[in-house]
């Protein structure tokens, strides 16, 4: 990715994804205060999409984390503030791109794998030309779920238009 030859100025595809699943991770390691909170007040629906992820009775069974003030604003940054920055993500895939990331997180004894996704899909994705859910395949979600985070690189990169708005924001 090149951003007009300004090299380091770029958020890759990778960081993009670490900075989500990071965002998860503290999102999922959050007290149950301010879980609640989040379920109550919440402006976006990423704490859901997180929630329905996993078992709450698991969570209950670990110590949670303490978080520090960086982790809130990196979760209220990414998922959970006024203008987060995976809503670039069409709201159609925004449940299946954090289902994925769960996934890859936790990804279970049978480890992560696009069949898995698969099958957890049923084999279906939103078309967002047609507006219609359509078949797919394992290979046609990861390549939608690449698009979404790619998204998420462009808002992260500092210059572009999204970055620009929220820093105009504050």
């Amino acid at each position: 990715m090149t951003n007009g030859g300004n090299a380091g100025l770029c958020v890759s595809w990778q960081e993009a994804e670490d900075a989500l699943m990071a965002a998860f991770e503290y999102l999922r390691s959050m007290p149950d205060r301010e879980r609640g909170f989040l379920s109550a007040g919440s402006r976006s629906g990423w704490p859901e999409i997180v929630r329905e992820s996993w078992e709450y009775a698991d969570a209950e069974a670990r110590p949670s984390p303490r978080l520090s003030r960086q982790h809130a604003e990196h979760v209220e940054q990414f998922l959970t503030g006024p203008k987060p920055l995976a809503n670039v993500i069409a709201e159609q895939h925004r449940a299946f791109v954090g289902r994925v990331i769960m996934m890859q997180l936790w990804p279970g004894p049978d480890g992560f794998g696009w069949d898995r996704v698969f099958r957890q899909q049923r084999g279906v994705l939103f078309n967002l030309v047609r507006k219609v859910e359509l078949p797919t395949t394992s290979d046609g979600l990861r390549k939608a779920y690449e698009r979404a985070i790619g998204k998420v690189a462009v808002a992260m990169t500092p210059g572009s238009a999204r970055v620009q708005l929220s820093i105009g924001q504050n």
